[in-house]
């Protein structure tokens, strides 16, 4: 088993970090290696578990769906019941994704939803069956998500894409395009013969419908899930509440230069910013905040650090899969 990157390797993650569905040509043009080398090594990173998965980012807010942050702090509960609860959840085709954690907070979860009714509904039926167990929750509705690069293997350009949950439109998805999305939302990488094939429509239709959802913003980006267990890095979530948002872009920007941090959501509720970073260790992690701390002292009421142990599901598409 590979055990180790080689230079080759972090950069071709870093270019599948941007955009996952990029052919291997364009990235073995950038890396000045031949194309056989780059699939080569992409199947390699893959059979060894270096990624766990290439996904698909929607913006599903431009066809009328908003989304809610569910956080849950636990009482009494066993590891039978934690398992029927992930389950539970992870089930539903709302559920974007769902993290384990020691904290604050012992869970939580995104879910993409039509409207208001329809996540009290859906609350209401986990309520009814796990509520017992529930000793706090608190919901909090997205308003942004910024999605940064990942820069800790291999430090090249910043690239970040947003997010705009706010920015709600009624954009009409055809079964072609609904096609599409349940054909790259965990896979990127489908190709459009594999796709064509699928959904018996010639492979320059199906090229057009993706160009059309991109150019809508419908596609946000193509990137990866990583395996930090074998990077030997933590995810870490920083939940902060903030005296004024006015500080929001200066945060953001602190956070992107770390060179650890790949996603911020802002949101409406208990916190205003949630911030993931990936560190290699506690001391790391301790030097970050005490940074922080030093920049924010007074823009911040208070943050709720939590290690996230395992995650769940990552599936932006509001649709079965």
């Amino acid at each position: 088993m590979k055990e180790k990157l080689d230079a080759y390797d972090k950069k071709i993650l870093f270019e599948l970090d941007i955009d996952s569905r990029t052919s291997a040509s364009k990235i073995a043009k950038k890396l000045k290696i031949p194309k056989e080398t780059v699939n080569y090594r992409i199947k390699r990173l893959k059979k060894y578990g270096w990624i766990n998965r290439l996904y698909t980012i929607f913006n599903a807010s431009l066809f009328g769906y908003s989304y809610y942050r569910v956080f849950l702090k636990f009482h009494k509960i066993t590891a039978s019941t934690e398992t029927e609860i992930i389950d539970y959840i992870t089930n539903d085709p709302t559920c974007t994704n769902l993290r384990i954690m020691e904290g604050k907070f012992d869970l939580v979860f995104l879910t993409i939803q039509k409207n208001s009714a329809e996540l009290k509904g859906f609350l209401q039926c986990f309520f009814n069956l796990f509520g017992m167990h529930v000793e706090e929750k608190n919901i909090q509705m997205m308003m942004k998500t910024h999605k940064f690069n990942q820069k800790f293997l291999y430090k090249g350009k910043n690239i970040k894409k947003t997010c705009n949950h706010m920015d709600t439109k009624h954009y009409i998805l055809d079964k072609i395009d609904l096609g599409i999305m349940k054909a790259i939302s965990t896979d990127a990488r489908t190709k459009l013969s594999d796709i064509s094939q699928v959904l018996q429509k010639d492979s320059r239709l199906i090229e057009y419908h993706i160009k059309k959802m991109e150019r809508l913003g419908i596609i946000v980006t193509y990137t990866t899930d990583l395996n930090l267990i074998k990077l030997r890095r933590e995810r870490i979530q920083i939940d902060i509440a903030l005296n004024d948002p006015i500080v929001i872009p200066q945060m953001i920007n602190f956070f992107d230069r770390t060179n650890s941090c790949l996603f911020i959501h802002e949101m409406l509720g208990k916190y205003d910013l949630s911030v993931e970073i990936y560190v290699e260790n506690d001391e790391i992690l301790r030097d970050l905040l005490e940074k922080f701390k030093e920049q924010f002292l007074e823009k911040y009421a208070y943050y709720d650090l939590s290690h996230v142990y395992k995650e769940f599901v990552i599936n932006w598409s509001p649709f079965h899969t």
